[in-house]
């Protein structure tokens, strides 16, 4: 009885029919014919769900009619050559699968173009649960075809997802910028192994999140280890933003693994005046420059050195022999 279900499903999931007209068509298999009544019987049916039945199997080539001079002259039911009937059927599910994978990119592009139009559709898609969270981010990468840029902060969860190195084989660019605060040891030996990825090391990430072929960005809205709660953005002015902030902290990202900066007079001035003590205005002072070219200074060397804070950035130049 168990093996005549499985083959049921078996025979419904392959052809593309109900599981009824499976268990029709295998009973008649073993049968030279059979009445609506016999079938009705066997199959669990009423009468008119069985010939409703028995009209999609004639309309598949499955099954065939003819009147049988008996004393109650009621219609007589076969199955069709298997070796015949299936393969026609099959042929023309090929078909129409072929028509489908043809059809499949004008369909996504369609989607796309509707999805990605800001006129009609919101800006900001707000995302909730981090199961929502984490589907939509895996989303964005699956679709990704140029490039992805990646923002990481505290607290880090080490482990390289399946879907982020298959982006890598398909040639597609991936740039990875961290926050070296309590950045892992084991997370920074598995962003240094993926073979294309572009790692970098930044004291100040603004947000955590990913841009998409500069066309779409997730940005989540808390700092919980799994998120629980982001942001879709799509093309406007936020997301215009968003990329050339990314763009922006890469160039002054210090590359992941690098143990020392290139350091010219003014910079190692400011080193030497930031183990000292002293403050953004008062570094300014001494060397005759602007407070925001110290604070650019100051964020290379934080960045460089994996420092906290300004002193310990001082300290840890010292240390190192850079000033």
């Amino acid at each position: 009885m168990e093996e005549a279900a499985t083959s049921e499903r078996s025979l419904s999931t392959a052809l593309g029919i109900p599981e009824p007209a499976a268990a029709i068509y295998l009973f008649l298999l073993s049968r030279r014919t059979a009445t609506v009544a016999e079938l009705t019987a066997v199959c669990g049916l009423d009468t008119g769900r069985t010939t409703n039945t028995l009209m999609l199997l004639r309309g598949h080539g499955l099954v065939l009619q003819a009147k049988v001079l008996a004393l109650d002259g009621v219609d007589q039911w076969s199955a069709a050559e298997p070796d015949h009937a299936l393969r026609d059927l099959l042929g023309k599910r090929d078909r129409t699968l072929h028509d489908v994978r043809v059809a499949l990119p004008g369909l996504q592009e369609r989607f796309r173009r509707t999805h990605d139009d800001p006129v009609r559709h919101n800006v900001i898609e707000h995302v909730r649960g981090w199961e929502n969270v984490g589907t939509r981010y895996h989303q964005i990468l699956r679709d990704a075809t140029d490039e992805i840029a990646l923002v990481d902060h505290g607290p880090y969860t080490p482990g390289t997802a399946p879907t982020e190195e298959s982006v890598l084989e398909r040639g597609v660019r991936f740039r990875v910028m961290c926050d070296p605060a309590d950045l892992p040891q084991q997370l920074v030996d598995e962003l240094a192994v993926l073979k294309g990825l572009e790692a970098r090391l930044h004291s100040d990430v603004p947000f955590r999140g990913i841009i998409a072929d500069r066309r779409i960005a997730l940005v989540t809205m808390d700092r919980e280890p799994q998120n629980a709660t982001a942001i879709v953005v799509r093309p406007s002015p936020l997301l215009d933003g968003l990329v050339l902030l990314f763009d922006t902290c890469w160039s002054r990202a210090v590359p992941l693994g690098s143990d020392t900066i290139p350091l010219d007079g003014q910079a190692r001035k400011v080193l030497e005046l930031l183990a000292a003590g002293l403050k953004d205005e008062a570094v300014a002072r001494q060397l005759n420059t602007t407070t925001r070219t110290v604070r650019r200074r100051v964020q290379e060397a934080l960045t460089a050195l994996r420092a906290k804070s300004r002193f310990h950035a001082g300290v840890e130049a010292s240390r190192r022999g850079w000033v």
